[in-house]
């Protein structure tokens, strides 16, 4: 995915959230390869996002490495520095580094996030992230995810990670996309609002 795809997903959310939040979308630092966006795209049921294909880090095949985290680090924490007292939201693979950012800024290794929204979220597993969400993330969070969303089997695992008076979690009947209607969609929305003020 890119930034372009994010912000058409959002497209219905935006307006609702003009007043309250500036919504930045900064590209991911590394390009896709072909077998990468080839594994999504069959786990999306064919759909293939339009290039340019980009992703935060590259997982090992063991999942242990993700290649690329010190640059989606570093790339997240300039947009940060331009924009200080930020949330973040991500989509999915951006949802993990949103997550993972969230933890080492919880541990003071990161700049101040206030909160983060994580879209059909996953718990990283490379050795280098997987220390920081111990002990639990005290960042505040909402973790959205759809039911009809075969990659979304591993939120739970993330949420419980992230401090219990900290977090806020919906589901909602959908597939791997970012609602954009109905409870989930307000819930985000307000869920930003409120941590915004």
């Amino acid at each position: 995915m890119n930034a372009a795809g994010l912000k058409h997903m959002m497209a219905d959310l935006e307006p609702r959230l003009d007043d309250a939040v500036d919504l930045i979308y900064p590209d991911a630092p590394h390009p896709a390869s072909e077998q990468s966006v080839a594994d999504i795209a069959q786990l999306m049921g064919g759909f293939r996002p339009k290039p340019p294909n980009l992703q935060w880090w590259n997982a090992s095949e063991d999942g242990t490495t993700y290649v690329g985290w010190q640059a989606t680090r570093d790339r997240i924490a300039a947009e940060l520095a331009a924009h200080p007292h930020a949330g973040l939201l991500g989509f999915s693979q951006g949802a993990a580094v949103a997550a993972s950012l969230a933890a080492a800024s919880s541990r003071g290794e990161f700049p101040p996030i206030r909160f983060i929204v994580a879209v059909a979220g996953f718990l990283p597993r490379a050795h280098d992230i997987a220390p920081l969400f111990d002990p639990p993330v005290r960042v505040p969070s909402l973790h959205v995810w759809g039911l009809a969303d075969g990659m979304a089997k591993h939120a739970p695992r993330l949420v419980d990670r992230f401090a219990p008076e900290e977090r806020e979690v919906i589901t909602w009947p959908g597939r791997h996309i970012v609602p954009t209607s109905g409870e989930p969609a307000d819930t985000i929305v307000n869920f930003i609002r409120r941590h915004s003020l």
